[in-house]
Parts: structure tokens; sequence; C-alpha cells
């Protein structure tokens, strides 16, 4: 679904980890939540042992243990949960991204290295070898992408909504604004979003120069300077 927004390999690969991070609820993902949970430990303690902030590792902890804790179909499957996941995960992103240029490492290998990381503590393994695949070929293929912070979020968040709308098609539903409201949302709900996302993908096709992020553009970037 986030294809007509961002035709780019590497927020392409942000909305498949998106897409996947609403199902680290379930009982049979715990496996991937001890990998995150160990990898943010790991980087932690590597990082104070350099003296560095160890933000990005204790985030990836926190992130762990709040899906850990989440109930199956509950917070994490609603529009207000999918915001949540899309942001924290954009956040370690960000703060990676930030950490990899202390150590000068070249664009394009440090969002290859956000890319399969997150990729690893995500994925299933059964994705896993065909996403390294995509993303190994096409990051280093594709024109060099611009960092922003806001595309970065609404890669994840797009990835993320599209999980919900297929789980609208099934028989249980989605509680689409939980906790805010109970109310458990099914195919009609789902008919409307994907007839909004044609729209938005209609105008981005056809009024290409149309940029809905330009007036938040600068605000991220000077973030992403700072950072």
């Amino acid at each position: 679904m986030v294809v007509p927004f961002f035709p780019d390999v590497y927020y392409l690969s942000l909305a498949v980890i998106g897409a996947s991070a609403v199902d680290l609820d379930t009982s049979f993902r715990y496996r991937n939540l001890l990998i995150m949970a160990l990898s943010g430990g790991i980087l932690a303690i590597i990082l104070q042992f350099l003296k560095i902030t160890p933000f990005p590792g204790i985030l990836l902890i926190s992130i762990a243990f709040f899906f850990f804790l989440a109930q199956h179909r509950g917070f994490v499957h609603s529009i207000p949960g999918a915001c949540l996941t899309a942001f924290s995960l954009a956040l370690f992103v960000l703060s990676f991204q930030a950490l990899l240029v202390t150590f000068k490492v070249d664009y394009p290998i440090s969002i290859y290295l956000t890319s399969i990381i997150l990729g690893v503590v995500v994925l299933n393994r059964g994705v896993l070898i065909l996403y390294t695949l995509l993303v190994s070929v096409g990051i280093f293929l594709s024109p060099e992408s611009s960092f922003n912070f806001l595309y970065i979020y609404t890669a994840l968040f797009v990835g993320s909504l599209s999980h919900l709308i297929l789980d609208l098609f099934t028989g249980n539903g989605v509680k689409l604004f939980e906790p805010l409201w109970k109310h458990r949302y099914g195919k009609i709900a789902g008919l409307f979003l994907l007839t909004l996302w044609a729209v938005f993908a209609l105008i981005f096709n056809f009024y290409p120069e149309i940029n809905f992020y330009l007036p938040l553009d600068d605000f991220f970037n000077q973030i992403s300077l700072e950072f």
C-alpha cells in the first residue's frame, strides 16, 4: 500500500516491517520479542561501554516489553496502536541512523543495516530470507534516498494500517479505535479505507508535484540533523 507514495526500496522495507510488527503481540512471535530484547540489551551495553547514549538499545527493549504485555487483537490492532508502533520504530530508526553517523558509516550502508536489523527482530524466518535478498539488491542499486523522519514514520504507519485493513475482512474484525472506542469494525470499514487509499494513490499518481509533507519537511529534517 505504500508503493504509490514511496516508490523507494528503503521505505518499502520499512512498510514491510510496519505490516509485520502488528502481529508481534501473538504468542508464536515471542521468539522475535526475545531476539529484540536481547539485541537491545547487547546494543545498550556496548554503547554504554563506548560512553555513547544507550537510548537505541533501551528503546528496543521497551518495544519488546510493550508487545509482550499486549493482548492479541487488542490495542496494537487499532489505529492509535499503529500510530504508537510506527512512532516507536521510527524513533529507533532515527536514533540508530544517528548512531551510525557518529561512526562515519556511509549512508547506503547505514540504511541497509537499519533495514536488516529491523527485519531480523520483526519478521518471520520464512519471510526474512526473501526480504534480505530484495533489500540487499534494491538499496544498493536504487538512487540514494533522502532521510526524513516523517517519511519513515508514514511508511511504517501505512504498513501497519495495511495489516489492519486486511484483518477487517476476517470474521473477527478489528477494534479500530481501541481503547477510545470498543466497537468492532468489519468489511464495510475495510472497503472504506481501501477506497480512501485508492483516492490518495490516484492523487499522488496524477499530481506528483503535490507534497502533503511540505509544511513539516523542514521541521523533521531539523530533528534528524540534531539527532
